[in-house]
């Protein structure tokens, strides 16, 4: 049994690492000038880092090997990543990005002697890392609702989904295993989270064809590379009933260039 423990473990931690990885590509994306660093997911990363970084103070109280180096990576990976995002703030706002990075370096210590030194208790960390995860859990909550409201399963990280369903009904054996409540508790929502978004994103799949196979426009618009006459006339345009309702169903743009 403390084999199989030990196994499930370090499953468990490498294909987690894989899940961290996600989030990279789009800095890697602004390092190459394709993107633009405001457009980043900052605020998973930072949720991300704080949550990981309880975790990995949790698994060092809990004497689990794998659980901390496995947060650990996953901490070490979004500090990078906010590093990354505020080397580029700072062309713009300088005495702000100082400002953010002191409060970085020394949030983290000051979080790291709270949770290891000062309480001293795993379970009021775990409570903690429970916490966290909640705040984490809100990037696919949104995901799922602008899903819902625009049709688009292209919003979803299917790819993500399914690695993240992985590595938590890993963690979920590992935690039976080790009797842990507090690493059982945020990987069965994040099995929830993951079987909701793989299960709309198969549904809509199917039931909206089009919008996979088609790059569409999330709104209704008329662009013009005329003049000012040219657009008046533009914005006159009449559409019927039919043709409205189509254009809903998949939006496309309208441009004129003569």
């Amino acid at each position: 049994m403390d084999k199989a423990q030990e196994i499930i473990g370090w499953a468990a931690l490498c294909v987690n690492i894989c899940s961290f990885l996600f989030p990279v590509f789009p800095y890697l994306n602004v390092l190459r000038g394709k993107m633009n660093y405001e457009d980043t997911p900052s605020f998973f990363v930072i949720t991300s880092y704080i949550n990981y970084f309880c975790m990995y103070c949790y698994g060092d109280l809990v004497f689990s090997d794998q659980v901390k180096y496995c947060y650990l990576v996953g901490s070490i990976i979004n500090c990078i990543l906010m590093v990354i995002y505020l080397v580029y703030e700072i062309r713009k706002f300088l005495v702000d990005t100082i400002l953010n990075a002191l409060i970085l370096i020394t949030g983290t210590w000051a979080l790291y002697r709270c949770l290891t030194i000062i309480i001293d208790d795993d379970r009021v960390v775990g409570k903690i890392c429970v916490g966290t995860f909640f705040i984490v859990s809100v990037t696919p909550c949104q995901i799922l609702y602008r899903v819902l409201r625009e049709r688009n399963y292209n919003l979803i990280p299917i790819y993500n989904c399914w690695v993240g369903l992985c590595y938590s009904a890993l963690w979920i054996v590992y935690s039976i295993f080790i009797s842990d409540f507090y690493i059982l508790c945020p990987n069965i929502i994040k099995v929830i989270l993951s079987m909701a978004q793989i299960a709309v994103y198969i549904n809509f799949s199917r039931k909206y064809p089009a919008i996979g196979q088609r790059e569409f426009s999330s709104t209704i618009g008329i662009e013009s590379t005329g003049n000012d006459e040219v657009k008046k006339e533009e914005s006159q345009i009449k559409i019927d009933e039919e043709t409205e309702k189509n254009m809903k169903e998949k939006p496309v743009k309208i441009t004129n260039k003569n």
